[in-house]
């Protein structure tokens, strides 16, 4: 009695066992060619960024002004024209230039310096996935603020999402890249070091 039930028991298993095989779906590795076609993307993405750097250059960033004033009228999320009204643009007194923006330059020079950081982090995949998450939150607040502004095409700001989470999900940076020096000594360094734990996740 105690056999057969032992047997039966044994055959239960099996069949479950073989159930959870057949329902479990194998992970997918991307080919040597996929990951090198991901980091010439990467880097046609992070040219992009270092391209939009020149029309707004400092100390001024007077190209970015009229973008500026554009969000505040156009944007989709209710207050966020008011904040950017009643603060960075403060005290200005043009709608074509930043004369009297004091607030307007600290707010120019936060956006610029965040743009030369994502573009040098996708062209040299270095820290490849803190320059895309970094590049999300860029491409975010274009979408909010100018997707819907007259004149721009709405799928411009939404496709430069997709761009940069993409680049958040697959360490694009470990071909071609300076990540693919720094990932494996990382790896090593994180068993005994917080801090190498958390760059791990950014490489």
């Amino acid at each position: 009695m105690s056999i057969s039930s032992s047997a039966g028991d044994r055959k239960r298993i099996a069949v479950t066992e073989a159930k959870e095989r057949s329902t479990t779906t194998p992970p997918i590795t991307l080919s040597e060619r996929s990951m090198t076609g991901l980091a010439l993307i990467r880097m046609f993405v992070g040219y992009l960024w270092f391209q939009q750097l020149f029309w707004k250059m400092p100390p001024d960033f007077r190209g970015l002004y009229p973008y500026i004033i554009r969000e505040s009228q156009r944007t989709i999320i209710p207050g966020y024209g008011y904040i950017l009204q009643h603060t960075f643009l403060a005290g200005c007194t043009s709608l074509s230039a930043p004369a009297g923006c004091t607030a307007f330059v600290l707010l120019a020079a936060g956006v610029w310096t965040a743009e030369l950081l994502v573009s040098t982090s996708l062209l040299f995949g270095l820290f490849t996935r803190f320059g895309a998450m970094l590049a999300t939150i860029l491409s975010l607040q274009l979408y909010v603020g100018l997707a819907y502004a007259p004149g721009e095409w709405i799928w411009t700001y939404g496709m430069l999402v997709l761009l940069a989470l993409i680049l958040v999900a697959v360490p694009a940076g470990r071909r071609l890249g300076a990540d693919q020096w720094l990932a494996p000594r990382l790896q090593t360094a994180e068993q005994h070091h917080r801090i190498a734990r958390i760059a791990g996740w950014l490489v």
